[in-house]
């Protein structure tokens, strides 16, 4: 499916309390933003599914029934509801296949999902030949070369911050985690900011001067933080879930929840209050941050464009946290 030049984003109503948290007997201070989500999720989301059911080696009707549940395609006409309407299905592309990677690293240990990352970058990079045996490695090259038919430059720019993800992937860092200033600075690149500001360009078509990627650079991290933590909260059961039943490596818990809640002496549930507390701040911060960036360039329709666009990511991935499958309905 072909799609046309983007017609204006559908407005959504904001998150509120999630209904399948712990966190009923204490109400969420509401956002004072409005999440949007590109007018063609529908479309869109059809057209992704059909292709990686498809293309996928998927181990039992089950899987396929629960990546399609999972809503990967939403989450990404979230993040960018202002993508032009003939990238948007080359974003959701994109993240899925990572998603569906992520899900296949939980099955094997840090060296193992290392090789694995390791080969599909090398492919990316056409150091190595696609082999067209295994899914990942031909999907990426598919999307890698349909983004470059749409936009060479900002096509390539997404390389590296995706191969930066891939690599905090498995990292051990993440193994020995301590303090929360080193937690953030690991989850920029494990979020994937980098890669989703990138990604947000090329489906934008935006350029950023130099004077305009430093007026930014706060708010990116800003973002990550308030992404970061969001997807802490509410994926806290899956990732406790998961590792009760990984291997060794697998079964060290990387979030902030855990680690705010063992350096400050608090339950689990105090912790996730407090987080959301900051998360409240770190939106107050960024209406400062984005106020101040554009008066510098009073005016400049691509900087106002991407600071907007930034507030739809971290909007977005709170309503999508707050109602995905994937993060929700987990049996203990």
């Amino acid at each position: 499916m072909m799609l046309t030049e983007a017609r204006p984003a559908a407005a959504l109503s904001p998150p509120d309390s999630p209904k399948a948290s712990n966190l009923h007997l204490w109400h969420i201070t509401p956002s004072t933003w409005a999440p949007r989500c590109h007018s063609l999720v529908d479309e869109v989301s059809r057209e992704v599914d059909e292709y990686f059911l498809s293309r996928w080696n998927w181990p039992s009707e089950r899987s396929k029934k629960v990546f399609v549940a999972a809503g990967f395609s939403r989450v990404t006409c979230l993040y960018f509801p202002l993508a032009n309407n003939d990238r948007i299905a080359l974003a959701c592309k994109l993240l899925a296949v990572l998603f569906l990677v992520d899900d296949e690293l939980e099955e094997m240990n840090l060296d193992e999902g290392k090789v694995y990352n390791d080969s599909l970058i090398a492919t990316s990079k056409g150091e190595i030949p696609v082999d067209p045996s295994k899914p990942a490695q031909t999907i990426l090259q598919d999307i890698w070369n349909a983004m470059r038919a749409h936009d060479i430059e900002l096509a390539n720019s997404v390389l590296e911050p995706t191969f930066t993800f891939m690599r905090a992937q498995t990292d051990r860092e993440r193994l020995n985690m301590t303090g929360l200033g080193n937690y953030f600075k690991y989850r920029e690149r494990d979020v994937g900011k980098a890669l989703l500001s990138a990604l947000m360009r090329f489906t934008m078509g935006l350029r950023l001067s130099p004077l305009q990627q430093k007026l930014v650079q706060s708010l990116e991290e800003n973002c990550s933080r308030h992404i970061s933590i969001v997807n802490d909260i509410y994926s806290f059961e899956k990732e406790l879930k998961a590792s009760l039943t990984m291997n060794e490596e697998g079964a060290v818990l990387c979030t902030a929840v855990k680690l705010l809640s063992d350096e400050a002496g608090m339950d689990v549930e105090a912790a996730k209050r407090v987080l959301w507390s900051m998360v409240r701040e770190w939106e107050k911060i960024h209406d400062r941050l984005a106020e101040e960036a554009c008066n510098v360039e009073d005016g400049a329709e691509v900087l106002h464009s991407y600071v907007k666009g930034l507030e739809f990511q971290m909007s977005g991935n709170e309503l999508w946290s707050k109602t995905t499958p994937r993060y929700h309905h987990v049996d203990m």
